[in-house]
């Protein structure tokens, strides 16, 4: 299956929507799909996501928990059009205003970072009204193979260690001592990672799929997967990339207030943060949908000095 193009974008919206198309752009963001935003002739946009023959399982992820989602009055984008057996396989949603929240969170206020934390809490549960699953981890339906490998939450979050520490030396960019250093913290965390239950939430929410508009929660993005376990994984990740981008936490400090996080919780939040960071230094030198794999130096060692300060609050 080659890869899609702006042309595939043009001609599956032609196609499926029966309308004309003014522009076709490539948002530059994400590292699994091809995702395009098209401009309609009578003045609406679409967002069209283009699988390869790699993620094409992961796109009918994203379109069976849609379907499973929507129904509990998540604010996700309005599905359009949607074809896994087709020698494009496609999602074709509506284009939500606002952007990814990477994208302003700088021009928020602080009442802002709240009220958007608390639309996020709420739409988290609402997905934690799904029916929990026979096991753990991020799985792309109910019968995904994955949830009867992980028995326990404590099996993902090692698992997810040896993912980095594997990635780390496919590359060979990274020191994989990193990883060591944050697995060495796990068993400190063993009881309360071993009472943590399958419960359903959206593991991707944080400073990207989650779309503002004027300061306030537009919708979200992005359901390939739903994840069974702990909820907190979210913030941890969410503040992970705010860590790398912003440096300013307030949202997710806004996010475990509004939740009552307990210090137990927000404990675990430090560890799950650590266990992103090594994750993210994995990402240096690989390629996934990018002609060439990326490395940047200034970022391993960003990233490098936010490890140890993890570490030290760990």
């Amino acid at each position: 299956m080659p890869k899609p193009t702006a042309d595939d974008a043009r001609r599956i919206v032609e196609q499926t929507l029966g309308t004309g198309v003014a522009a076709v752009r490539r948002f530059s963001t994400g590292l699994c799909h091809y995702v395009y935003e098209v401009e309609l002739t009578d003045g609406r946009c679409v967002a069209v996501r283009l699988a390869t023959e790699e993620t094409q399982a992961l796109l009918a992820g994203g379109i069976y928990w849609h379907r499973k989602l929507s129904p509990l009055g998540l604010p996700l984008a309005r599905l359009l059009h949607a074809d896994t057996q087709g020698a494009a396989p496609c999602m074709i949603l509506e284009r939500l205003p606002g952007k990814d929240l990477h994208l302003v969170y700088a021009q928020l206020s602080d009442a802002e970072k709240r009220t958007l934390a608390a639309q996020v809490v709420a739409a988290q549960q609402r997905c934690h009204q799904l029916p929990r699953a026979n096991g753990f981890g991020h799985a792309t339906s109910y019968d995904d193979p994955i949830l009867s490998r992980n028995r326990s939450w404590h099996h993902v979050v090692g698992n997810a260690l040896d993912q980095s520490i594997s990635h780390i030396k496919s590359a060979g960019v990274v020191d994989a001592s990193v990883v060591t250093r944050v697995r060495e913290k796990l068993p400190a965390f063993s009881g309360y990672l071993h009472r943590v239950e399958p419960v359903a939430f959206l593991d991707d929410t944080t400073t990207k799929n989650v779309i503002v508009h004027h300061g306030s929660l537009s919708g979200i993005v992005d359901t390939d997967e739903v994840c069974f376990g702990d909820p907190l994984y979210t913030p941890a990740l969410t503040r992970m990339a705010l860590l790398t981008h912003h440096g300013d936490t307030d949202y997710v400090d806004h996010w475990l207030d509004i939740i009552h996080a307990t210090s137990e919780q927000r404990a675990a939040v430090n560890f799950y943060t650590a266990v992103f960071c090594v994750g993210f230094l994995s990402e240096q030198g690989q390629t996934y949908n990018r002609d060439q794999p990326a490395v940047d130096h200034e970022v391993i060692r960003l990233l490098t000095r936010i490890l140890d300060q993890l570490l030290a609050e760990i």
